[in-house]
C-alpha cells in the first residue's frame, strides 16, 4: 500500500486528486494532509492526519508519496524538499518554472532511485485520445497545420489573489498554456522552434494573461498554441487539417463540471460524452466527395493517470508522465519568452 500526502486541501485536492486516488484502494492509501490553519479535511477524513505545514509532512517517515500541489512558485522548492526526505513526487503542474530547476529535481530523483512524474492530467481526456487514434490511424493524411485553444472569460482579478502576483511559475502560460503544450509533446513530440506572442491584456493584470505559440515541426506542419483570459465567445479547442480530412472539437471539460456537481469517477456515465459535444470529422472518400460526420471520445478518466503510477511504484509499468516529457515543456515555454524579447522564431534543442 503506498501511503500518499497532499500538500494541502483546496479545490484542486477535492477535484482533481482525491476523487481519483479513492478509486484505487488496491494501491492508495490517504494517509495525510497539509491544513494550515483548520481541519476542514476531518469532515471528509476524519482519520488522515493533519500537517501545518509541507516541513512537518516531508518528516513523516511513514508516507511513500507526496503530491505537491501548492501554489506554482513553490513547486521546486517543495519537490527538493520531498526527494531530499526520500518520498516519491507527483508535481501538479507547471513541473518548475525553469529549465534549471527541472534539471536538478529529475537529477536528484534518479540519484535516489525515486519516482518522480507531474500531473498532466488532460492527456487522460476522451478528446485528446480520440484526436490520437484518429491522426495514428492516418484518417487525416499527411498533417498540415493545427490549433490548439483553452481560453476562459475572467474579467476580474483571480480570487486566489497569489495567481495574479508576478513570480516565477505564474502567468498563463503556465497555468493554461502548459496543458496545450503538454498536448502537443504527447501527440507530436518535442517542436523544432517556436514563435511567440506573451503578453498583459486586463488593465489591472501583473501576470502575462495571454499567450500565443507556434510551434513549428520539420518545414511542413505547424501548431498554433493559444490561450486568452478574455474570450467571451469561445470557439473550438482542437482543430487539426490533413491532406484528407479535417477534426474540428470544443472542449467539454466533463471531468471536472461533474465533480464539482457531485458525481463520482464510480458513476459509469462519468466520463461520458455528451452527444451535443462530440467533435466533427471531415474525411476525403475513395470517389473524392468529403463525408462529415460526428465522432465520440471514449470515456477515459483522469483515475488512469493514478493507475498507471501505482503500477509503476510496484514497478509494473512506466511512470505515467515521464519527467523528461514535462522538462521538454518547460524548455518550449523559456523559447516562447526568448521569442517574445527577441521577436523571432526561437530554436529549441
Amino acid at each position: 500500500m503506498i501511503r500518499t500526502a497532499i500538500c494541502s486541501y483546496g479545490y484542486s485536492t477535492k477535484i482533481f486528486h482525491v476523487p481519483y486516488i479513492a478509486m484505487l484502494p488496491e494501491y492508495f492509501e490517504i494517509a495525510a494532509f497539509v491544513e494550515r490553519h483548520g481541519n476542514e479535511s476531518k469532515k471528509a477524513y476524519p482519520n488522515v492526519a493533519v500537517y501545518r505545514s509541507c516541513e512537518e509532512l516531508f518528516a513523516d517517515d511513514s508516507v511513500d508519496l507526496v503530491i505537491i500541489n501548492t501554489p506554482s512558485p513553490s513547486h521546486y522548492s517543495y519537490a527538493l524538499a520531498a526527494l531530499h526526505a526520500n518520498k516519491h513526487v507527483v508535481i501538479d503542474k507547471p513541473f518548475t518554472a525553469t529549465v534549471k530547476e527541472a534539471e536538478t529535481l529529475i537529477e536528484l530523483a534518479t540519484k535516489k532511485n525515486l519516482v518522480l512524474t507531474v500531473f498532466h492530467n488532460r492527456r487522460w481526456e476522451g478528446e485528446l485520445i480520440a484526436l490520437k487514434k484518429i491522426i495514428d490511424i492516418g484518417l487525416l493524411g499527411k498533417l498540415i497545420d493545427g490549433e490548439f485553444r483553452f481560453e476562459r472569460y475572467k474579467t476580474a482579478p483571480n480570487p486566489k489573489s497569489h495567481k495574479e502576483e508576478p513570480l516565477p511559475g505564474n502567468g498563463l502560460i503556465y497555468e493554461l498554456c502548459t496543458h496545450l503544450i503538454d498536448q502537443a509533446i504527447f501527440l507530436f513530440g518535442m517542436p523544432d522552434a517556436v514563435f511567440a506572442d506573451i503578453c498583459k491584456q486586463r488593465p489591472f493584470s501583473k501576470i502575462d494573461d495571454y499567450c500565443s505559440l507556434i510551434l513549428y515541426y520539420g518545414s511542413r506542419f505547424k501548431l498554433s498554441i493559444k490561450s486568452s483570459l478574455l474570450v467571451a465567445h469561445q470557439g473550438p479547442s482542437y482543430i487539426i487539417n490533413g491532406h484528407t480530412g479535417s477534426f474540428v472539437k470544443y472542449r467539454a471539460n466533463i471531468q471536472e463540471e461533474r465533480l464539482s456537481a457531485g458525481m463520482l469517477p464510480s458513476d459509469p456515465d462519468f466520463a461520458v460524452e455528451n452527444a451535443d459535444t462530440a467533435a466533427t470529422l471531415t474525411v476525403l472518400q475513395n470517389d473524392g466527395s468529403l463525408k462529415t460526420e460526428k465522432y465520440h471520445s471514449p470515456a477515459i478518466s483522469y483515475t488512469g493517470f493514478y493507475r498507471q503510477l501505482g503500477e509503476a511504484l510496484q514497478g509494473k509499468d512506466s511512470i505515467p508522465v515521464e519527467p523528461l516529457d514535462a522538462l521538454k515543456g518547460i524548455k518550449i515555454i523559456e523559447a516562447a519568452y526568448k521569442s517574445v524579447v527577441e521577436r523571432k522564431v526561437i530554436e529549441i534543442k
